[in-house]
């Protein structure tokens, strides 16, 4: 995949910037805080870490501001460097960025990074644009010649930062301070649980920004534009992580008070999401999740608040423990995807209730180390996405090293489409008319023929005794032993120990535990093996392997119908 191929594929419009119209920025700041400073540009915020990306020393100290100035940086990859590239550049941040205005062209770096020993400079008509600019000062990279021209004042510096925007100031060691930005963005829909930035020694800080009466969080995030500058498949992407996956100096609390209170922030990242960050992803804070990822409905979230489902009327649930991932995807355009676990439908059915894509994986597709864990047995990572075409990469790209992969190349899709005739249709007729459009077009464009099936028919010969029943008690335990055995005990015996008190959970997962600690280990062998006979049962009669397309069949589920999980 080619650089950036992935976000440029997904964007479309592109403007023309003139740098004569430009009103230098009046920069003011909100708050200062130990982890970063909160700035305003024109009733838009912003924020800075206290920790700087680059510090330089300009041959011109008339070109260091004694305070915060939005600044860009330009890097010219051959000379002479002309007016139409300028152009280009900044029409290209315009154009892919959300965190980048005109008004960081206050002041402008410009490097030039042609081949070693050899010296940069502008052309005539360069030189013209820059002097008929607004900007107030130019600093340039000691490999580019000076320009003959007074106005703007310019300064050498020995390096300068990655293309992109920045803000600028005096550092204590008489030299320039050029620091990250980030664009602060309203969480709305509460689906974040904070805010994340990196950490310059690795992993991450986590911010809790608030800045009205609605105590709503506000979210930093990054400009895309040195994101992309990372040459990976995935960079110039930005997501969200579900409270269950441990990041690197932030709190995993998996929707407990008492979790994050009583285990400190791991010092690694969870292997799964390490995978998207080497693949050029960049994590931007953690969502919201019902309480160790068990199902529970709104009323039942007590220690940390549920989140709002951005679609009908905001009254409708988004379901599962990880509608805060769910709801982040659907609501906010500066994220690209989201991570959540699915163990019973907890991306499956949120994904539905948004409007959003969603997977679930094989069972075994990735490391669920460093990840609090509700069934061992039945655990995936999924995640969420808007764009098909993002969708589809990310599923190639995160699963790719998956051990439970089929490694063959499929050579045809699946010849039938198995269709719930006990499911369908449903009483709402434009909803009704997706699902024929879509069972439709599988059939023209890729000969998916739609089979009607009882469903619930079909299963009953594989369940033991016949029975849903007792197939769903056996389900539920695998859930509620391993969460008991794997959370519940260990956290409440830390609890006490640490503070002298048992520590309180939300309805859900209390009543799991309660259920938990009264089954034995023979209980929990019991229901692993009901699982694996019903899975090698359904495998080699019902949803059989295809040598040519992974499966024979594939299936159509209204996801408004099933049970949360």
């Amino acid at each position: 995949m080619a650089t950036g191929s992935l976000m440029n594929s997904i964007i479309s419009t592109i403007f023309v910037l003139s740098l004569a119209a430009l009103i230098a920025a009046k920069v003011e700041i909100i708050e200062r805080e130990t982890a970063g400073t909160i700035l305003d540009i024109a009733g838009q915020p912003y924020y800075v870490s206290s920790n700087p990306l680059l510090t330089v020393h300009p041959s011109r100290r008339s070109g260091v501001p004694e305070s915060f100035a939005p600044a860009t940086s330009i890097r010219a990859p051959y000379s002479p460097i002309t007016k139409s590239f300028l152009e280009s550049q900044i029409s290209t941040y315009g154009a892919i960025d959300d965190v980048w205005t005109d008004r960081f062209l206050e002041s402008l770096f410009i490097s030039y990074d042609g081949l070693t020993g050899t010296t940069g400079f502008f052309d005539e008509a360069a030189e013209k644009w820059l002097q008929s600019s607004n900007i107030t000062h130019l600093f340039l990279a000691a490999n580019i010649r000076l320009p003959n021209f007074v106005s703007p004042p310019v300064s050498q510096v020995t390096t300068a930062p990655p293309a992109g925007p920045y803000f600028i100031t005096a550092s204590e060691s008489l030299g320039l301070d050029t620091h990250d930005v980030y664009r602060l963005r309203k969480d709305e829909y509460a689906s974040f649980l904070f805010g994340a930035i990196p950490d310059p020694s690795g992993g991450w800080i986590q911010t809790n920004i608030t800045l009205d009466d609605s105590k709503a969080q506000y979210i930093p995030v990054p400009s895309r534009i040195a994101l992309l500058t990372k040459s990976l498949p995935l960079s110039g992407t930005r997501f969200a992580l579900k409270d269950i996956f441990d990041a690197k100096g932030l709190p995993t609390g998996a929707g407990s008070l008492a979790y994050a209170r009583v285990y400190p922030p791991p010092n690694t990242t969870a292997p799964s999401i390490q995978r998207l960050l080497d693949l050029g992803a960049t994590m931007i804070g953690k969502t919201r999740t019902s309480q160790f990822a068990h199902g529970a409905q709104p009323w039942e979230f007590e220690d940390i608040p549920y989140s709002w489902n951005p679609r009908a009327d905001g009254q409708l649930t988004a379901s599962a423990s990880s509608s805060g991932s769910a709801c982040a995807i659907a609501g906010y355009d500066w994220l690209e995807f989201t991570v959540g676990s699915d163990t019973r439908e907890s991306v499956r059915k949120p994904a539905a209730f948004v409007g959003a894509y969603g997977i679930r994986p094989s069972h075994g597709s990735l490391d669920l180390t460093g990840v609090v864990p509700l069934s061992e047995e039945m655990d995936t990572a999924g995640f969420f996405a808007r764009d098909p075409r993002l969708f589809s990469a990310l599923g190639s790209l995160w699963y790719e090293e998956s051990p439970v992969r089929i490694k063959r190349q499929s050579i045809r899709f699946p010849k039938k489409l198995l269709y719930p005739t006990e499911h369908f249709p449903v009483k709402n007729p434009a909803a009704q008319a997706l699902y024929d459009g879509f069972a439709a077009a599988l059939e023209k464009q890729l000969k998916i023929i739609k089979v009607p099936l009882n469903f619930t028919e079909a299963l009953v010969e594989h369940l033991p005794e016949g029975n849903f029943t007792h197939f769903q008690l056996a389900s539920n335990r695998l859930a509620e032993y391993r969460s008991w055995v794997s959370v519940g005990r260990p956290l409440i015996e830390a609890h006490e120990q640490l503070f002298d008190s048992t520590p309180t959970f939300d309805p859900r997962p209390r009543y799991m535990f309660a259920l938990g600690a009264t089954y034995t280990e023979d209980d929990f062998a019991d229901a692993v093996r009901l699982r694996h006979a019903f899975r090698d049962s359904v495998a080699a009669d019902l949803l059989k392997a295809d040598i040519k397309s992974c499966s024979e069949e594939d299936h159509v589920q209204n996801l408004l119908h099933l049970r949360p999980g």
